[in-house]
């Protein structure tokens, strides 16, 4: 649960503080948009005031003019003033009469300065917008000066980022507290898979993880729990059948030994008899002991033995070789050159498996070949024997299967020769398989990533 409350609060957390951004910079891209808009009608106000001003000196100079004719709102917020060609004040706002010229500022006839001034009118530094014009009249010219105080601007701003963050406090606790439930309600059934996990215990793998409705994540990491659960199950239970099976094997030379070694305490004269069983069935067991080491080897992906270059053709006429001169059939060789990676030891013992197996059934031939399909180098080892079923081409390949177990024994088989043959192959990325003859018998086949010869020039 502590794992859960860590995500629900990070993901909280990191949805509270992505919205809080962009509500900033929401809040920023409205307040400078609103500081413009307001600043340029700030100028528009000051210039139009202005240039009513300047149109009257145009026409008749400052002869008439008054303070009455520059007013503008009465305080202090919007003046007005007009300069005479020294730079005197001749008429004022009656807000700030008797007060020197606003600004230095002279522009040439017939254009305009805009100037963003602290004027310190009612001994406040507040930011005036000032726009100057320069007018020709009759005892001109004239300066005409109208300023606009900038401070309805920055209290719009200041108000308007006040409601911004007085709306942000609550919009974000209100997203904050829905995104902690919704993260929650998610977690919910993970949470529960993960209580159904932890439950399961090694010897019981039948239960599994509840399914959440929907098609989301969420659904699909219980599907994927409960395969692998069904996996688990399933390599459980071929493990208990391996070690039920292994002792089952063991089981008979141990008590072949036991017996005859009781019998030669009783009868010690017997001992020169017996020796020959304990013998064979001591190799037997040998055989079985050396079987099962491969097998683990070939289950245990942390092995890695050392891997080289391997010409599977030597291998197949080694092999070939070797059987021929222990059975009475005809070995026919077809060794292609057909090179792969990997472990040389662990690849002449699934070919050598291959071919015993072959010997054990073959009537009267038994062939041996290597090549290259593809991008597959191939090992075929096949026999003119009783063959092998379609619906047992797969289970064959299966630990302790034997079809025919008296045969089998007969000949010394442990039913793990296949098994290793098919571990092997798979260790080196590649498969084994009971293909499809076509003529009486059966065909084995492994087939190997090839490594490419360099073509002849």
């Amino acid at each position: 649960m502590i794992a859960a409350t860590g995500v629900r609060m990070r993901t909280t957390a990191v949805a509270v503080f992505a919205l809080a951004l962009a509500i900033a910079a929401a809040g920023v891209v409205v307040v400078v948009l609103l500081e413009e808009s307001l600043d340029r009608s700030v100028t528009e106000s000051a210039r139009s005031t202005g240039r009513q001003v300047a149109i009257q000196l145009v026409r008749e100079g400052a002869r008439d003019l008054s303070a009455s004719d520059v007013a503008s709102t009465g305080d202090t917020e919007a003046v007005t003033q007009v300069l005479d060609a020294r730079g005197t004040p001749i008429a004022s706002d009656p807000a700030i009469v008797g007060h020197p010229a606003l600004t230095a500022a002279r522009p040439v006839v017939g254009h305009e300065i805009v100037e963003t001034l602290p004027l310190g009118l009612n001994g406040d530094n507040d930011d005036y917008r000032v726009v100057s014009q320069e007018v020709a009249g009759p005892g001109g010219p004239f300066t005409v000066i109208s300023a606009r105080s900038l401070e309805p601007v920055t209290e719009a701003s200041t108000r308007l980022t006040l409601l911004f963050g007085l709306i942000a406090v609550p919009l974000l606790a209100i997203a904050g507290l829905a995104v902690y439930r919704a993260v929650g309600s998610a977690l919910r059934p993970v949470e529960r898979m993960r209580r159904t996990v932890a439950e399961i215990s090694t010897r019981d793998l039948a239960a599994r993880v509840p399914l959440p409705p929907g098609g989301d994540e969420v659904h699909r990491l219980a599907v994927t729990l409960n395969e692998m659960l069904a996996r688990l199950a399933s390599a459980q239970a071929a493990q208990r059948r391996f070690v039920a099976d292994a002792s089952h094997e063991l089981r008979s030379p141990l008590s072949t030994i036991s017996t005859a070694l009781d019998v030669s305490g009783r009868h010690p004269e017997s001992t020169g008899d017996l020796v020959p069983v304990i013998a064979r069935e001591t190799a037997r067991l040998r055989e079985l002991v050396d079987d099962l080491l491969m097998l683990a080897r070939t289950d245990d992906a942390t092995d890695r033995p050392q891997r080289t270059e391997v010409d599977l053709d030597d291998i197949v006429r080694a092999e070939a070789e070797r059987v021929r001169g222990e059975t009475t059939v005809d070995v026919e060789v077809r060794a292609g050159p057909a090179k792969v990676h990997g472990s040389e030891a662990q690849l002449r013992r699934a070919v050598r498996n291959l071919v015993d197996n072959a010997r054990g059934h073959a009537r009267s031939r038994i062939r041996v070949s290597s090549a290259v399909r593809g991008d597959l180098a191939v090992v075929e080892v096949s026999d003119d024997g009783p063959g092998v079923a379609a619906a047992d081409r797969e289970r064959i390949f299966e630990r302790f299967v034997r079809l025919d177990a008296s045969r089998q024994r007969g000949h010394g088989g442990t039913g793990l020769g296949l098994p290793i043959v098919a571990g092997i192959a798979a260790r080196h990325g590649g498969r084994a398989r009971c293909a499809e003859s076509g003529e009486p018998g059966a065909r084995f086949v492994i087939e190997l990533p090839v490594i490419e010869l360099p073509k002849e020039e």
